[in-house]
């Protein structure tokens, strides 16, 4: 069976920094060079949540070479667009630009893990930026509220307890060695993967790499093996979140397996079917039919260690969360007993696939894609992936949508305004 993958080639350099090189010839002369490191919230401790999302802001700060600000500088000076994310699983950083910058951007990146300079006085002001982002996105949204309380009680062992942005508390107590010491565990390079994809020969990517980054040193032991298990559900729980907000909110959510598991591919099919596009079933019985939702979705978390699935709704004015859970139940269980038809079938594949082809087209999204998988140790169910799903069957969907969401496997979050 073939699949849409571009085709990859990988390299390993004596200190451990993995190459992986996408030629698309696409003559679109345009290249995504990405860094990824194997770090994020999950390898925290408590106490010292957010610190993989701290030094993501930081390490555009100075180094050894360049002023603070200078890297943005260069990168806008020769056409560029970078940005960075942290999430749960890891940290990622991308330029991209026209092909013949690639050079220059590995050479960027090579010296922000090797130079980052770390200066106190560089932190304490973006410590500040990144507790505003806490209260902008998290405290004072009641969306993002949602989603952080989510996870504060769906997981409670496991470090997916809180979300890549961290606790406050943490984020104003954490000190600059905190993240010098955090910097030289994880920044090194036996846990990063360069990913370049576009329009390049994957013999320039190699030698590119190779110049900038084959004598940077690995400088300590990463003791990362997270031994912490979240135990098995024994209950369902139910909170109420109080919050000011003009409409009440909604999130259930189960545990699934994660991201290597054989029952993914039905997982995500399921998200497809419930909530991809104006025909989808959350869309027309909530939205279009009953008019009890703003907005609704339902997503497929995969992540490392076992993730989530996630409904979330927003009401619209006076309608009660109850009763849109008493509808999103309802319609969980008309997929738990087999109401779905061939049709739902194979719209379901013909979309997943579609989606899944359509973000093939671009050099930045097959280069996240691409290490979103080799950052977590396993590519294989991504090359999978489009075989799996043409073998779904309507049993496929029914036995995972009855293995998962039960009711002892799930956390509900309601977000609704105190009664003054």
């Amino acid at each position: 069976m073939a699949n849409s993958l571009p085709k990859y080639y990988t390299k390993t350099l004596e200190n451990g920094l993995q190459i992986v090189a996408i030629p698309m010839k696409n003559d679109s002369n345009v290249v995504s060079t990405d860094i990824f490191y194997k770090v994020g919230s999950r390898d925290e401790k408590m106490g010292k949540s957010g610190i993989a999302h701290m030094l993501e802001h930081l390490n555009f700060k100075s180094t050894k070479n360049l002023k603070s600000g200078e890297f943005d500088e260069i990168v806008k000076g020769f056409g560029g667009v970078n940005n960075a994310s942290t999430s749960f699983d890891f940290t990622h950083y991308y330029i991209k630009s026209a092909s013949k910058n690639m050079d220059k951007s590995l050479s960027l990146f090579a010296d922000l893990m090797e130079n980052l300079t770390l200066k106190d006085e560089e932190f304490q002001p973006e410590r500040n930026v990144v507790a505003e982002e806490r209260r902008w996105r998290t405290d004072n949204s009641p969306m993002g509220y949602l989603q952080f309380r989510l996870f504060n009680n769906a997981y409670i062992y496991h470090p997916y307890h809180w979300t890549p942005i961290g606790f406050m508390s943490d984020i104003k107590n954490w000190s600059i060695n905190d993240i010098k010491d955090f910097h030289s565990t994880y920044y090194q390079p036996k846990n990063a993967i360069i990913v370049v994809a576009g329009d390049i020969d994957k013999d320039k990517i190699f030698a590119s790499s190779e110049k900038y980054f084959k004598d940077i040193k690995n400088k300590k032991e990463i003791i990362s093996d997270i031994h912490t298990v979240e135990p098995k559900q024994d209950g369902a729980k139910k909170v109420t979140v109080l919050k000011d907000s003009a409409v009440e909110m909604i999130a259930i959510t189960y545990h699934i397996p994660n991201f290597e598991h054989e029952d993914q591919v039905a997982l995500s099919a399921l998200s497809e079917f419930f909530s991809s596009g104006k025909s989808s079933i959350l869309q027309k019985r909530l939205v279009d039919e009953k008019r009890l939702v703003n907005s609704v979705y339902a997503y497929n978390l995969e992540l490392k260690d076992p993730g989530l699935f996630i409904f979330m709704a927003v009401a619209n004015e006076g309608i009660k969360a109850k009763d849109i859970e008493k509808e999103i139940l309802a319609i969980i269980d008309e997929i738990k007993k087999g109401k779905i038809t061939k049709s739902d079938i194979e719209k379901i594949k013909i979309n997943t696939k579609a989606d899944f082809i359509f973000s093939l087209e671009s050099s930045s999204s097959v280069a996240s894609l691409y290490g979103s998988y080799f950052v977590r140790d396993n590519i294989k169910p991504l090359f999978n992936y489009e075989e799996k799903v043409d073998k779904l069957t309507k049993k496929d969907l029914i036995e995972v949508a009855n293995k998962y969401f039960t009711k002892n496997n799930s956390t509900t979050v309601i977000l609704k305004q105190e009664k003054q």
